[in-house]
């Protein structure tokens, strides 16, 4: 019994260790496995397997439902992951945060300054050594703010002292054609530089100040003309005598419409009334880096979702839809963006609802993307497009293809999952092997250990596919040894998940389920290409999968695995395009 509770606390060490060190999720995989597997049923056992009393209901399901008591060291466990997901979670939340703030002050296109209360910098902007190296406003080599127009920096040794209060201001020397945004900020209590930060200061030269025209200050204010006009000249000059006599009225006049303005906009004085319309105007002149991705197009749905894909190849070619793996990661079309232009090809990816941003669907099933995918190709003037999916994307391509016979003319699924009661359990490779041991033990289990894996991989992918490679055929490793094709890969990965990665683990807990839909109904020719060495899904799953569908053109590869995408997508497609675009002669399985 000590023994055991020895092992029990260092298991619970593990968990929290593991939540402050997301990267490490699949070292505490792995423990809870083998705690999972003392006196469990083993994932190759006779009671796993697909051919049991019950093939409707996947085996993983049957094992969880026969384990009809919870015993108290899984609920006690189950206790411990709870409270390490959910600092793992407030840790995530405060990571995503300062990742947010720091992509906004990389990207705008404006000096951007951390001061603490005597004036030095704690931290920049990577443009403000580049555009602060000369002029009125210099940051030093050694990081020293330096200002050359002694009334400016007395004006923000104020600021920054809090002098002038916790309001936004707006500081300008006219004639030197700069103005400083200044924004004080509660002092922090978290450790490290953060704490030091008084005021964050945004050095605005004149030629990159953006001041709205007057038309647009009256539409987003509700003020007249005439105080639209003074505004737009007094954001300008910062002088009122100066923007009075630029409009020939009277200084009188003018101090009457600003009175009237600030009081439309709640304004306590000329400085605040102008520091929230330049505040404005950087939102609005801000002019941020592109990312150097692809177009990502949208239609919105009748239910009111939107739904997003994203085009490759030749505009005006011949169209193919295409539907990615689980996690909406690979391919990376635009590998093959060329090739697809010199076959006249246009690839549509259907971007998945939860990915990218389709809007995410809570009730999405494997047999209900079809109605999706036929709003879409009626939206793109598409009829009876030919389908090619690759791992993930195959289940909602096989349902729909099932469910409308009118809505592909041909089908083609490389490397696909199967259904569940087609699994060689005792073929998984180690990780989802440790996956399937955790789920067959409790659900929730795998739930937990799902939430901690999703930040660990966001965090270290790099790592990830390294150690998910080492179980993989050697095929299967030299394709993430390529450190091209890995970086595509995570790219796409991180651009899938903008909406976040719960819909990954939602696809994975999806394959464990009866599709519920009749593959034998399928009409139209489908051609099904599969690695022999793939050590996910195995070529006898996927010979089982070929065994129910009717029509099909089955061939194996000798030598490659689950990741066979990048060596044989395009023999792929010329084969499946090759393909009658009727369901006339049965194919028989073949390979």
């Amino acid at each position: 019994m000590r023994k055991k509770n020895k092992n029990d606390n260092d298991v619970i060490a593990q968990i929290y260790d593991t939540a402050l060190a997301p990267g490490d999720w699949v070292d505490l995989l792995d423990t809870l496995a083998e705690w999972a597997g003392h006196g469990e049923a083993t994932p190759d056992s006779e009671e796993e397997s697909p051919a049991g009393d019950n093939p409707g209901r996947p085996a993983v399901a049957r094992a969880v439902v026969g384990n009809s008591s919870v015993r108290p060291e899984v609920e006690h466990l189950i206790e411990h992951l709870e409270r390490a997901v959910k600092s793992s979670a407030y840790m995530h939340a405060l990571e995503d945060r300062c990742q947010v703030l720091n992509t906004l002050y990389n990207q705008m296109p404006w000096p951007m300054l951390m001061l603490d209360e005597w004036m030095q910098v704690v931290e920049c902007n990577a443009i403000a050594h580049q555009v602060l190296a000369e002029g009125v406003v210099q940051l030093t080599s050694s990081g020293q703010l330096v200002i050359h127009d002694r009334k400016l920096r007395q004006a923000l040794v104020q600021v920054n002292k809090l002098a002038e209060g916790r309001n936004t201001q707006l500081l300008s020397a006219p004639e030197e054609s700069v103005s400083l945004l200044c924004v004080p900020v509660q002092k922090s209590d978290a450790p490290g530089n953060i704490s030091q930060v008084r005021t964050i200061l945004w050095v605005l030269s004149g030629h990159s100040i953006v001041t709205p025209s007057a038309e647009r200050l009256q539409s987003l204010f509700a003020i007249s003309p005439a105080e639209a006009r003074l505004l737009h000249v007094l954001c300008k000059v910062g002088n009122l005598n100066q923007s009075a006599a630029l409009l020939d009225i009277s200084v009188h006049t003018a101090r009457t419409q600003l009175k009237s303005t600030m009081a439309k906009l709640e304004a306590n004085s000329q400085v605040q009334l102008v520091s929230r319309v330049m505040g404005h105007a950087l939102v609005q002149g801000a002019n941020l880096p592109a990312e150097q991705t692809e177009q990502e197009y949208t239609v919105t749905l009748p239910d009111g979702r939107v739904l997003s894909w994203m085009e490759y190849g030749a505009p005006d070619g011949a169209p193919v839809l295409t539907l990615d793996n689980l996690g909406s990661s690979l391919p990376d079309h635009a590998w093959f963006d060329r090739w697809y232009r010199e076959q006249n090809l246009r690839v549509i990816l259907i971007v998945r609802p939860g990915y990218g941003i389709s809007t995410y669907n809570p009730d999405l099933q494997f047999g209900n993307l079809g109605a999706d995918i036929r709003f879409l190709c009626q939206h793109l003037g598409i009829e009876r497009p030919p389908m090619a999916s690759y791992c993930g994307g195959g289940p909602y391509a096989l349902c729909a293809a099932a469910q409308d016979p009118e809505l592909f003319s041909r089908l083609g699924i490389l490397a696909s999952t199967v259904p569940i009661e087609h699994f060689e359990l005792d073929k998984l490779d180690r990780l989802h092997k440790m996956l399937l041991r955790v789920f067959r033990r409790d659900p929730r289990l795998f739930l937990l250990i799902g939430r901690l894996a999703i930040r660990g991989v966001q965090k270290a992918p790099e790592r990830f596919y390294v150690r998910m490679a080492k179980n993989l055929c050697p095929a299967d490793q030299k394709i993430f040894a390529d450190e091209e094709l890995l970086s595509r890969t995570i790219k796409r990965m991180r651009h899938s998940q903008f909406q976040g990665a719960r819909v990954h683990l939602e696809e994975y807990l999806r394959m464990q389920e009866p599709w519920q839909v009749d593959l034998g109904t399928i009409s139209i020719p489908v051609l099904q290409w599969h690695g022999e060495d793939d050590r996910i899904i195995s070529i006898g799953s996927a010979r089982g999968l070929a065994s129910s569908i009717p029509n099909v053109r089955f061939r194996s590869f000798p030598g490659y695995g689950r990741f066979m995408v990048y060596t044989h997508w395009q023999d792929f497609l010329v084969e499946l395009l090759e393909l009658p675009a009727t369901a006339a002669p049965t194919y028989k399985a073949s390979g």
